[in-house]
């Protein structure tokens, strides 16, 4: 695919080491407070298991006590050789490249569930449609939205992954797309870019001081320092 002659790419900005220290603390603070927050709101492991059973010995034991069951019996582990009948599950983490992975996955022609280019809308359709959008370079894309749990009930009630209509699924929110779309019948494969949490919280900073367009912008950020 072409880059258009008008694009303009600005140089990225480099952090000082003092900027970066205490990024990477701010990382360290909102990881562990994620974390916390989904482990109290999902059970991957059983409520009987005490602590000494967490241990990470005892995981290397028990590998199967760890993983939740959607991940265990509706997903083919790495261990596996390719099966040309599954459908990859991209879980796309913000600010590390997933959308980068999109386009280029476009441009090799793959049929794509995400959620669908603004000009078009085809939520409401009785059927799933792949479908090449008018006007758009590369690509096909499946009518659901990837975006939403509503936008995903609808694909699980219409049989997204058992129609075969999509090569991949993008959606940020892997537990529930990995638990309602896919089941022992339909197993699909995990695949992810990871990104260090200091250049995405610096990458997401940069990106909202100008990206007027997103509901979070906020007109006071376009002068403020990362510190």
């Amino acid at each position: 695919m072409e880059a258009s002659a008008a694009t303009i790419i600005s140089p990225p900005r480099r952090l000082t080491i003092k900027k970066r220290a205490a990024l990477g603390l701010l990382a360290s603070i909102l990881g562990f407070a994620t974390f916390q927050n989904y482990y109290n709101s999902i059970s991957l492991v059983d409520d009987s298991l005490s602590q000494r059973q967490l241990s990470s010995s005892w995981i290397e034991r028990h590998p199967e006590r760890g993983i939740s069951a959607w991940a265990r019996n509706n997903f083919r582990p790495l261990s596996s050789a390719p099966d040309e009948k599954e459908t990859v599950l991209f879980w796309h983490i913000p600010k590390s490249g997933g959308t980068t992975a999109k386009s280029i996955y476009k441009c090799l022609d793959q049929t794509i569930a995400s959620r669908l280019p603004p000009s078009v809308s085809r939520t409401n359709d009785k059927e799933l449609i792949a479908f090449k959008p008018y006007g758009q370079r590369g690509g096909t894309y499946v009518n659901v939205d990837m975006t939403t749990r509503s936008g995903m009930l609808r694909a699980e009630k219409m049989g997204l992954v058992a129609s075969g209509k999509a090569d991949m699924l993008f959606t940020m929110d892997v537990n529930f797309a990995g638990e309602h779309l896919y089941d022992k019948q339909h197993k699909g494969r995990i695949v992810s870019l990871f990104r260090h949490p200091v250049d995405r919280l610096a990458s997401k900073f940069y990106y909202l001081q100008k990206a007027d367009w997103e509901k979070t912008y906020s007109p006071k950020w376009a002068d403020m320092s990362i510190l």
